[in-house]
């Protein structure tokens, strides 16, 4: 039938085990220690959960897809924060390696989703959701409704550049 919570999309959840496993590992070892890297990385790691989730709040397929670009590129950076800690000393590469296949599978989903928003279908399936929510809406609002009629605004005449002078008598 559909999803109602960005946290029911697959991209989220994957861009999730991602950031979690991260976390972890910022959480131990010299890693932990190097302040600004593991600020970096943990940073890099949190975002794509962010943007898929805020592109979903977006309604609106082109705008979500955008999000799912900024997802995919957070999602980059974070590999790249990962290379510069094996240069650093602090993980090992099968380390990386492994928190690097975890990212491939968040690129995966947040890729496949960026297409499907892109498609056709899904403006379809977005304007079909807008009609239905329109329906729902209507149905539950009264038929009638007392409204007060609108009084006119007060009229504010502009201002000329000459001095008003009053008529003698």
């Amino acid at each position: 039938m559909g999803v109602h919570r960005f946290t029911e999309l697959r991209a989220w959840q994957v861009c999730s085990v991602y950031k979690k496993a991260i976390y972890r590992l910022c959480s131990t070892g010299s890693l932990s220690r190097d302040f600004e890297r593991r600020d970096q990385l943990e940073r890099s790691a949190a975002r794509p959960c962010a943007h898929v989730s805020e592109g979903f709040g977006r309604f609106s397929p082109p705008d979500f897809a955008r999000y799912c670009v900024m997802a995919r590129s957070s999602l980059m950076e974070s590999q790249n924060h990962l290379i510069d800690a094996v240069d650093k000393g602090h993980i090992s590469d099968a380390i990386r390696l492994e928190h690097n296949a975890l990212a491939e599978a968040a690129l995966e989903e947040a890729t496949g989703l960026m297409e499907y928003l892109q498609s056709p279908e899904a403006l379809r399936n977005a304007r079909r959701a807008r009609e239905r929510r329109i329906e729902k809406r209507a149905a539950r609002e009264p038929r009638t409704r007392n409204v007060e009629p609108r009084t006119p605004e007060p009229r504010i005449e502009p201002r000329t550049s000459e001095p008003r002078t009053e008529p003698s008598s």
